[in-house]
């Protein structure tokens, strides 16, 4: 009788592509986190000024819109070049740092990040707008019960741990959701014709029936959270592009099947010659 090969399921492809990831990612430890810190950079430098002019001011609209268009205008096609970036550091390169910048480089390329980025963005809002009323449902519901918590200071401090805490809890799921939409970048650089909304949607499909999977394998970064907030947030930008690259592992497991069940140089993505 013949004897079967061992069969790879979906969940050992998550793991493989944790390892796998990990491993790519280490091997460009440094540049990996520059090009992270790129994309989060303008965030950085635009949340003091927009916080000292709500507090100067007391109005929200004008940040909001700023927050907003510096999202989508800017931070979004830096994303564009750091999924790039990333998808050629997993195939085994060590690329130009300045390929975070592609999603800029040219008229065409920006204007095609910025529609990704604007569909994405929608997607991600449309998401959170769950988690942010349940949180916020939460406070108003202690506040009708206790109104003397915001004169307490021990208890209004309890509250913002509890409101923290449960915002997490449910947003866990609602994260995985908005992680698949991620992927709509490499399908558009790998079809150019491809609009913005149809990449997001196919996105969102390829990960179809993996929903629970895909909450594991964010609750499996918790740990990564953490050292990124113990360390002043130094840890985020290893956390975050280890996260994307395990994306698009899985999303390339998932594209090729067999590359889970047959030998290992079959089942991860071929390493360029250095």
């Amino acid at each position: 009788m013949q004897q079967k090969q061992p069969h790879t399921n979906r969940v050992s492809i998550r793991r493989r592509a944790k390892i796998v990831a990990k491993q790519r990612v280490m091997r460009c430890l440094l540049p990996v986190m520059e090009a992270v810190l790129i994309c989060v950079l303008p965030i950085i430098l635009i949340a003091g000024p927009i916080q000292t002019y709500i507090y100067s001011t007391g109005q929200l609209l004008f940040p909001i819109v700023l927050f907003v268009a510096a999202v989508v205008l800017l931070i979004m096609p830096l994303v564009y070049g750091l999924m790039g970036f990333l998808m050629r550091v997993l195939t085994g390169e060590r690329p130009p740092l300045l390929c975070v910048f592609d999603g800029l480089a040219g008229a065409e390329n920006y204007l095609r990040s910025v529609k990704l980025g604007l569909c994405i963005f929608v997607h991600i809002v449309l998401w959170m707008v769950i988690p942010i009323a349940a949180t916020a449902g939460y406070c108003y519901f202690m506040l009708l019960r206790d109104p003397a918590i915001l004169e307490n200071a021990e208890k209004l401090y309890q509250l913002i741990l509890q409101m923290s805490g449960l915002y997490l809890v449910i947003m866990i799921p609602f994260l995985a959701r908005i992680l698949r939409y991620f992927i709509a970048y490499p399908m558009m650089m790998r079809d150019p014709s491809l609009g913005a909304w149809q990449a997001t949607r196919q996105a969102a499909r390829a990960f179809k029936g993996h929903n629970l999977r895909l909450i594991v394998l964010v609750v499996s970064f918790f740990g990564w959270q953490l050292v990124g907030m113990w360390t002043m947030g130094i840890g985020t930008l290893f956390y975050w592009g280890y996260l994307l690259s395990a994306l698009l592992m899985y999303f390339w497991y998932l594209e090729h099947p067999d590359g889970g069940e047959n030998q290992q140089s079959e089942s991860i993505p071929e390493q360029k010659q250095e």
